[in-house]
C-alpha cells in the first residue's frame, strides 16, 4: 500500500498529468492487482484442463477413447438408455448389400406363415452372386427360404419371399412394400430397389435409418432365431437333396462373443457391411457398419463393443457370489442346499434413471435331483428395470451333493436317517434296560417269596417240633 500511494505522489508531480487524488490512487491498484490475480487463474485453469483433471462438459471427455474405423458409417445404439453410444457418418448414403435381407425377412415373417409353400419361379432360380441353389420349380417352405436368405444370404432365398409375399408374384410389388415400410419407420434416407441388396445405385441407406430396421427385424423372435443360428439343417425337397447351412457372421460363431443374431452384407473385400445384435451382462446394443472392409469389419465390431461398454454407466444389481437361498435336493444325501449367484449380474439404466427402479427374483428349479457337482446351475437369477427383464445370472451350488440312501426317496437326508436310527437304537436300548430291570425286580420277588415261604415253612415246622416235645413230656 505504501509503494503504491508513493507511485501515485510520483505520477501527481510528473508535468502535464492532472491532479490525481489517494482514493484515485488505491483504485488504480486495486485493478492492478485484480488484473495479476485473474491472469493467474486463468493460467492455472488452463493447465489443469490440458491435464485432464476437470471433466469437460458436451461428452468431450470421451472424444481421445472414441475407436477409429474403418467403416465409413456407424452406429452403436444401447437398447437399455435408449441413446446413441457412438456414430460416424450415420447420415451419410451407402449401399447396404445384404443386410437389406433382414427388411425382406421382417416383411415375410409378418405377412407368411412359416409354413407356407413356395413354388420357386424361374426368375428367383436364376438369381446370381450368393445363392442356396434353389431349382425352378421347387417346392419350399416360407421357414425354409428365411434360413437360407439369412444364413447363407441367398439371392434367390430372398426373390423367392418377395415374390411370395408380394400378393401379386411381381417383385416390384414386394419393392414397393419395402419402400413403404422404410417410411413408416421413419427412415428418410433410404430407398430399395431389390429384395436382396444386389449392388445398386438405387438400394442405400445411412447408419442411422438401418439401424431402425434392424431393431424392428431383431424385436421379431423368429428372425432373431434364425440369424443367431450357426448351423441349419434343412431336409430334401422335391428337387434337391439335403442342405446344410452354415452362419458367415464371425461373432455368431465364437463363444460368448454376446452376438446373438446378424447378418452381413458383402459386395467387395474393400465394400462391406454389417447388422448386429448384442446382449452380454445385461447389455443390450444394435450395431450398424456401412462402407467397412471384410479384413477390418470384426475388429471395428468388437472395438465398438468394447467402447460401448466403457461409454454406458452400469449399476451392479447383485454380486458374484451372493447368497440368494436353499434350493430342495431330491434323491440325495442332503434334501437341501444353500445356493448363490454364479456370476456378477449388472443393470443398465435410462438417463436420469434411479437405482430404484431396479428389482430382482430369485428362481429356482423345482425338480432338483442328486447327485450335484458343484457349480452346476439350480436357477436363475432375474434383474429387472421398470418390472422388465434386462438381464439374468445363473444360480448355483458350491457343494457336491452324492445320491442319498433309501429313505432319500421319502426326503429324508443321510444325516436326519443316521440321527433317526441313532434314536431308534436308543429307544430300543432304553426298552431293553427297562426290560431287564423288570425282569431282575420279577426275580427278587420270587426269590423274596420264595425265602419268606421257606422261612414260614421251617417256622411251622419248629413249633410242630416243639408241640410234639410238649406233648411227649406230658
Amino acid at each position: 500500500m505504501k509503494g503504491i500511494r508513493e507511485f501515485g505522489r510520483k505520477v501527481a508531480r510528473e508535468p502535464g498529468r492532472r491532479n490525481i487524488t489517494a482514493h484515485q490512487v488505491e483504485e488504480a491498484g486495486k485493478r492492478r492487482r485484480s488484473g495479476f490475480f485473474g491472469r493467474f487463474w486463468i493460467v492455472i485453469l488452463t493447465v489443469v484442463l490440458a491435464a485432464g483433471l476437470l471433466p469437460v462438459p458436451g461428452g468431450l471427455a470421451y472424444a481421445q477413447d472414441q475407436p477409429e474405423l474403418t467403416a465409413k458409417g456407424a452406429v452403436v445404439y444401447c437398447e437399455n438408455t435408449d441413446e446413441i453410444v457412438f456414430a460416424k457418418g450415420k447420415n451419410e448414403k451407402l449401399f447396404p448389400y445384404s443386410i437389406t435381407k433382414l427388411m425382406t425377412a421382417m416383411l415375410a415373417v409378418q405377412n407368411a406363415p412359416l409354413d407356407q409353400k413356395v413354388t420357386v419361379s424361374r426368375e428367383a432360380a436364376s438369381q446370381k452372386d450368393t445363392s442356396m441353389g434353389l431349382k425352378e420349380g421347387e417346392q419350399v417352405t416360407v421357414e425354409q427360404l428365411l434360413y437360407g436368405a439369412l444364413i447363407l444370404s441367398g439371392n434367390d432365398a430372398a426373390y423367392a419371399l418377395g415374390e411370395a409375399v408380394s400378393g401379386t408374384g411381381k417383385i416390384k410389388d414386394f419393392v414397393a412394400m419395402m419402400n413403404e415400410t422404410a417410411k413408416n419407420i421413419e427412415c428418410r434416407h433410404t430407398h430399395f430397389d431389390n429384395p436382396g441388396g444386389i449392388g445398386d445405385r438405387k438400394n442405400y441407406t445411412t447408419a442411422a435409418d438401418f439401424l431402425q430396421i434392424a431393431r424392428v427385424a431383431y424385436s421379431n423372435p423368429t428372425i432373431r432365431k434364425i440369424a443367431g443360428t450357426k448351423v441349419y439343417h434343412m431336409g430334401p425337397t422335391n428337387k434337391s437333396g439335403a442342405r446344410t447351412m452354415k452362419n458367415t457372421a464371425e461373432l455368431i460363431n465364437k463363444s460368448g462373443s454376446g452376438v446373438y443374431a446378424a447378418k452381413n452384407g458383402f459386395w467387395a473385400d474393400d465394400d462391406c457391411s454389417t447388422a448386429v445384435a448384442y446382449r452380454k451382462d445385461g447389455l443390450q446394443l444394435f450395431i450398424i457398419l456401412l462402407g467397412d472392409t471384410k479384413k477390418e469389419r470384426e475388429k471395428d465390431l468388437l472395438a465398438l463393443i468394447q467402447y460401448a461398454k466403457k461409454s454406458v454407466q452400469g449399476i451392479v444389481a447383485v454380486k458374484a457370489g451372493t447368497h440368494v437361498g436353499k434350493v430342495h435336493v431330491r434323491h440325495g444325501a442332503r434334501t437341501s442346499v444353500d445356493v448363490y449367484t454364479g456370476e456378477t449380474g449388472y443393470a443398465y439404466l435410462p438417463k436420469e434413471g434411479s437405482s430404484r427402479l431396479v428389482s430382482t427374483k430369485t428362481d429356482l428349479y423345482s425338480n432338483v435331483k442328486a447327485p450335484l457337482v458343484s457349480g452346476q446351475r439350480v436357477g436363475t437369477y432375474r434383474i429387472y428395470v421398470s418390472g422388465e427383464q434386462v438381464n439374468s445370472v445363473p444360480i448355483v451350488v458350491r457343494e457336491n451333493v452324492l445320491p442319498g440312501w433309501l429313505p432319500s426317496y421319502l426326503g429324508i437326508s443321510n444325516f436326519a436317517t443316521v440321527v433317526i436310527l441313532l434314536l431308534l437304537l436308543t429307544v430300543v436300548a432304553v426298552l431293553l434296560w427297562i426290560a431287564s430291570i423288570r425282569a431282575r425286580n420279577r426275580r427278587r420277588r420270587r426269590l423274596a417269596r420264595q425265602r419268606k415261604i421257606e422261612r414260614l415253612a421251617r417256622q411251622k415246622m419248629m413249633e410242630e417240633e416243639e408241640r410234639n416235645q410238649r406233648g411227649w413230656r406230658f
